[in-house]
């Protein structure tokens, strides 16, 4: 089939000029989408038909190292491959710059739909030559198919790039025909993320405080600041569900230095009402933490503040650590000369490396709630969290348990050498005021 030959479902001779893409020589993406949607409308939506919209992975990189020329030459190699695959009928489009779209009309059945998304990924296997080397690529494919998914065209494609978007988001799958669950799951989302951009705006966020006591007294000796949402009408939403959105969406930046600026703030009214400095913790997003301005963040918020430096403590992350793990350290360290300590959070379920462990400028580990939920009942996980109390002594580290339920795993922990916990044996995470008389009560002479 030659590209200058594309026939319509009605059986004639396409234009002679169809406007297509300058590189590939496909479609472009707005006569596609228009032709597609005259070709639903003439069969009153009962044509059985199916729409493509394949994403071409590795692409962005290659155009971040080779430019735009050599992105586009692996487009038009690529565009080659669906050929084979397209019957005489088919439209292909160059939907975005690493996207095509392929519209298959006249359908027998809906199955051959998701044929073809399976012989396109296939088709990616082998790879292709840019700038005289190879490249290995694979296709993501998101199928809808008419008149079952959607009637019209702008329908039909929308359906499809959700199919996409999932496709993507299961790391997994090649291609996935679309679901009402899907668009469902997408809305939900998207209700979400502007609930959350208002929630930012109206001060629907609050702080509260989980105490962190001394393992061998029982008694306080900081706190974790942890992020909640006082939604008007869900009521307290908890952090599991709205954080993955915010990380999703960046808004985990503006969220993070909320946090940071209100934990700082409480610190400083604690301390002029009396309260004994404490240490308070406060957690360091993945996305905050690339986003490179952290440590002039800090500086700032310190020197408005006025408070000792040592009464901040940062939570980190391993998965922060492998990817720039020199630039990690540099704004790592960086913060610890200012006095700030820095916690290693979730330790041992990440990349626990010796390598890299030794030189961060740490002050604790934090022991993951799993191995203190499951060290109870479980030798070799309680050998686990010996090991790290051990290693931890020896790089003069504190060691941090969390998730403390029960009085048997406070004795274990207590027999290991643990320095501090937290838990709800001990409290609850709970209000600014709360927490503040809970640590007055704490600090009473019996």
């Amino acid at each position: 089939m030659t590209l200058s030959k594309i026939l319509n479902t009605d059986g004639g001779q396409a234009a002679d000029f169809i406007p297509r893409d300058a590189v590939t020589g496909v479609w472009e993406m707005r006569p596609f989408a228009n032709r597609v949607a005259e070709i639903l409308a003439q069969h009153d939506g009962r044509l059985i038909a199916g729409i493509l919209v394949v994403e071409i992975d590795r692409m962005p990189q290659l155009f971040r190292v080779h430019g735009q020329q050599a992105l586009d030459q692996a487009m038009a190699t690529l565009v080659k491959r669906l050929m084979p695959v397209c019957g005489a009928n088919d439209l292909i489009c160059r939907f975005a710059q690493t996207q095509f779209a392929i519209f298959l009309p006249g359908l027998d059945h809906a199955g051959k739909a998701l044929f073809a998304a399976s012989a396109i990924a296939n088709s990616m296997v082998e790879p292709i030559i840019v700038e005289g080397q190879q490249l290995f690529v694979s296709a993501k494919i998101g199928v809808a198919v008419s008149p079952n998914d959607a009637t019209d065209g702008p329908s039909l494609i929308r359906n499809a790039c959700v199919a996409l978007e999932q496709a993507v988001k299961s790391g997994t799958a090649n291609y996935l025909h679309f679901t009402r669950a899907m668009r469902d799951d997408l809305k939900e989302r998207l209700d979400l993320e502007d609930e959350l951009r208002a929630a930012i705006r109206d001060n629907q966020l609050v702080l509260h405080y989980q105490p962190k006591v001394a393992i061998q007294g029982g008694e306080p000796v900081g706190g974790e600041a942890l992020l909640r949402w006082r939604h008007p009408v869900r009521g307290m939403v908890p952090p599991g569900v709205f954080i993955p959105t915010a990380e999703e969406t960046g808004l985990i930046v503006p969220i993070g230095e909320w946090v940071l600026r209100n934990a700082i703030k409480q610190i400083r009214e604690w301390l002029d009402a009396g309260l004994p400095p404490i240490q308070i913790a406060v957690n360091v997003s993945e996305r905050q933490f690339r986003w490179g301005h952290l440590p002039a963040l800090i500086d700032v918020l310190l020197a408005e503040s006025g408070i000792p430096p040592h009464l901040l403590q940062l939570e980190i992350t391993e998965t922060i650590l492998p990817e720039d793990l020199e630039g990690a350290l540099q704004q790592m360290r960086w913060i610890a000369d200012r006095g700030v300590a820095l916690a290693l959070d979730d330790f041992g379920t990440g990349y626990s490396s010796l390598s890299y462990l030794r030189e961060l400028p740490l002050d604790c580990l934090k022991v993951d709630r799993k191995f203190v939920m499951d060290m109870e009942r479980d030798q070799s996980t309680r050998h686990i969290v010996e090991a790290i109390v051990a290693m931890a002594q020896a790089m003069d580290l504190k060691v941090v348990a969390e998730g403390i339920e029960t009085p048997a795993q406070w004795e274990i922990l207590k027999r290991l050498g643990v320095e501090e916990g937290q838990g709800y044996l001990f409290a609850r995470p709970m209000p600014a005021d709360g927490f503040a008389e809970f640590i007055r009560h704490a600090a009473k002479p019996v």
